[in-house]
């Protein structure tokens, strides 16, 4: 019998080579396409998400014609699986909707978020970083839990917000070693809560007492205008452009002058140059759509937390009530403001009552977080010169928008923040993109 020729070691070697590098080329094409395809998957569903939304709102509106929800749940219009930790839906005027859709951490689509309409989806997968989770994903699994030890609660439909007198929202903020977060080394910031899928912060203290807006003699008779964003040529109010210019400039030298009082009036270095908002922090806030419609101050012993909410989502602004004296502006108000850094609303101090009578009297509203807050961001809609504040006794109350009075910044994160801690004043919850 002849002998079977058999492969040599060499040859052996040689095959396991060539297989090594076939293996080497086709396997970052395989995952590719695997995330193209998860990519894609979900883009899909969060397109059809989207299509479905806008037909359940042309159906509300033939029903009825004043329809208008700004925001619904995605369960209203769609079943949604385990894969899927969150998603949100928000309406233009038009109403167009807009789509967040956020995969469950260690799920079939782990760190992939879609953001879009049903024209213009877009999908990206993020990585989260070793000992972080993503900030909705944590907040949304912390409510679900159902033990309201943390104080969290659910309003409107989607929002997710911190309640009572000393909820488990604290924070580290605005640090100067972010290496090494701690009560030296940076700020004391507290969650307001989630909306549309990103954290709303607040400063827990105030940068110092100024006024929201003060004018020249000639108008309003130097009591100031209560249009907070730019309207026309006009700017805006001096707080609104205070707290996003001197406050996000990070090389400001020294100490600036900033409004306090009435007819114009500057005192000279009263803003503290140490308070300024570092580039570190700006890199994880982002440009907001902030609503500034009037709220009635001729509600003021009976202002409902239900009615505040939908005003300040409303179209309602400077009624000359006291006469031509205070009210002379040709300023047109306007009802949304877009910009970095705000104020918190009247139903943001409202909501974060403990007190179950808050909802019906906004003049019972302890205990609450949000001690001694200042000024809100909601002007008056019943006068021309007048915004609402947090009064020291922690009952809402609005007053000439020329009073010095506590400042607290509020500002929103940008979407997708991964977040880790506790929320405790111990284990305060720390950032990171």
């Amino acid at each position: 019998m002849k002998n079977k020729k058999a492969f040599t070691l060499v040859e052996l070697l040689a095959v396991i080579v060539i297989l090594a590098v076939i293996l080497i080329i086709a396997i970052p094409q395989i995952m590719n396409t695997i995330k193209e395809t998860r990519l894609k998957t979900m883009e899909d569903s969060a397109k059809l998400i989207a299509t479905n939304a806008e037909k359940d709102y042309l159906a509300q509106q033939t029903i009825n014609s004043n329809y208008n929800a700004p925001s619904i749940p995605c369960s209203d219009v769609a079943k949604l699986s385990k894969d899927y930790a969150s998603c949100t839906i928000t309406y233009n005027d038009s109403g167009v909707a807009t789509v967040k859709l956020k995969g469950t951490n260690g799920g079939k689509f782990n760190g992939i978020t879609c953001t879009g309409t049903k024209d213009n989806m877009k999908c990206k997968e993020k990585v989260v970083l070793p000992g972080y989770s993503d900030a909705v994903e944590l907040l949304t699994t912390k409510y679900n839990n159902g033990t309201n030890s943390e104080g969290l609660i659910q309003t409107n439909g989607t929002e997710l917000r911190y309640q009572g007198s000393s909820p488990n929202n604290y924070t580290y903020f605005n640090c100067t070693d972010n290496s090494n977060p701690t009560s030296s080394t940076c700020e004391s910031w507290r969650i307001v809560g989630l909306f549309d899928g990103r954290v709303k912060l607040v400063r827990a203290s105030s940068i110092g007492n100024f006024s929201w807006d003060s004018s020249a003699e000639d108008v309003n008779a130097g009591w100031g205008v209560n249009q907070w964003g730019p309207s026309g040529t006009y700017e805006g109010a001096d707080l609104m452009r205070e707290l996003n210019t001197d406050y996000l400039n990070s090389t400001l030298s020294e100490n600036a002058s900033w409004y306090s009082g009435k007819n114009n009036n500057l005192t000279s270095g009263n803003f503290d140059k140490n308070y300024v908002l570092k580039d570190s922090a700006q890199k994880l806030i982002g440009d907001a759509i902030w609503n500034t419609g009037g709220v009635s101050r001729y509600h003021d012993q009976e202002l409902t937390l239900s009615y505040a909410y939908a005003a300040e989502r409303g179209t309602h602004g400077k009624m000359c009530t006291q006469g031509t004296t205070g009210c002379n502006d040709v300023v047109e108000r306007t009802y949304t403001w877009t910009g970095k850094v705000g104020l918190i609303y009247t139903s943001d101090f409202g909501y974060a009552s403990g007190n179950f009578m808050c909802a019906s009297n906004m003049e019972s509203c302890f205990p609450n977080w949000m001690v001694n807050s200042g000024w809100t961001i909601t002007p008056d809609g019943n006068t021309a010169d007048y915004a609402f504040y947090v009064h020291s006794s922690n009952y809402i109350k609005s007053s000439y928008v020329y009073v010095d009075r506590a400042v607290k910044p509020s500002v929103y994160l940008i979407p997708d923040i991964q977040m880790k801690g506790s929320g405790t004043t111990a284990d305060p919850y720390v950032f990171a993109e």
